[in-house]
């Protein structure tokens, strides 16, 4: 003998159960559910990644200082601690002189795998200019016109 009140508690509960069921559906589906990456999409964030750590250097000076007085152990530690662990970077240093162009860093500025940038499809690309550095003369501040393009490669590892 059923009463109304027991078949109202056993919908309750197949309503619970139904809920379950389907919550564990849609989870289970969402673990095997792999959204593509664009390369295009991330070789722009890395790209902006790239541009806005050498944009914050040069707002602190950092960068001129480092590029100028040749103190590329600083520059590589730096780049080190503003990039995410998983980002590897290769930088190159140029100077322009007479409409030409050579690499000046004498020491690698590289942080990463090398294999990884050799077999990355998303490898990212960052031009930055500086103009010239400040240095000290005789006591006083004197701009040296002397442009330098920073190159950094990003990929991540």
């Amino acid at each position: 003998m059923t009463t109304h009140g027991n078949k109202g508690q056993m919908r309750i509960i197949e309503a619970i159960l139904a809920s379950f069921i389907i919550m564990f559906a849609l989870s289970f589906a969402n673990i095997f559910a792999i959204t593509p990456t664009s390369p295009k999409y991330e070789v722009t964030e890395l790209q902006k990644l790239g541009y806005n750590v050498l944009h914050d250097l040069d707002e602190q000076a950092l960068l001129a200082r480092f590029i100028y007085n040749a103190e590329w152990d600083n520059i590589t530690a730096a780049l080190r601690v503003l990039l995410p662990l998983d980002v590897y970077f290769n930088m190159t240093v140029y100077e322009l002189h007479d409409s030409s162009t050579r690499a000046i860093n004498n020491a690698t500025i590289f942080y990463g795998d090398i294999e990884t940038f050799v077999t990355s499809k998303n490898v990212a690309s960052v031009t930055y200019g500086l103009a010239g550095y400040a240095t000290k003369i005789n006591g006083t501040y004197q701009a040296l016109y002397e442009p330098r393009i920073v190159a950094l490669q990003l990929v991540r590892g």
